[in-house]
């Protein structure tokens, strides 16, 4: 493949992880703590409604990370390489950010846009919050690697 080629790959790559990176941080540092101060009723309707928009169109950037991280790690030379094997440690990472999200986030996230939707507020709505919780931070930290390593890819792409 042609040098040109890996450098579109690592910019997409770098934009759409970016995209689910900020989302994921902002998260971890902004929304979860501020999100403890409101009562049940205000966290599921303002969090019901986020989850219905978001799981609707983050899906997208997470696909596109995901496809041209795969794609950058045989444009650059597969595991021989020093980009490929940072490639493949991006990739880990989105994977692992996927993997937290799919299983914990997203049952959360569908229970409480169900909620929202209907203006009901589950008995057990703090303790739903607080098990979308328990992953954001590895979801935050795995998407950094993934930022980080795909950083290094862009960085060791030859001229």
């Amino acid at each position: 493949m042609s040098p040109s080629w890996s450098s579109w790959l690592v910019a997409v790559a770098l934009l759409s992880s970016g995209v689910v990176y900020g989302v994921d941080v902002f998260f971890a540092l902004v929304a979860r703590p501020a999100l403890r101060r409101v009562d049940e009723t205000s966290l599921t309707q303002v969090l019901g409604h986020l989850h219905a928009v978001a799981d609707a169109r983050m899906p997208l950037f997470g696909a596109t990370a995901l496809l041209t991280t795969g794609g950058l790690f045989f444009t650059v030379g597969g595991w021989p390489t020093l980009p490929g094997r940072l490639a493949l440690l991006a990739l880990a990472g989105l994977l692992t950010q996927l993997a937290a999200y799919v299983l914990v986030a997203q049952p959360v996230n569908k229970r409480q846009t169900a909620a929202a939707t209907y203006r009901h507020t589950p008995p057990d709505a703090r303790a739903l919050q607080d098990r979308w919780d328990s992953v954001i931070g590895l979801r935050a930290g795995a998407l950094t690697l993934a930022l980080a390593a795909l950083i290094g890819v862009a960085l060791h792409l030859p001229q």
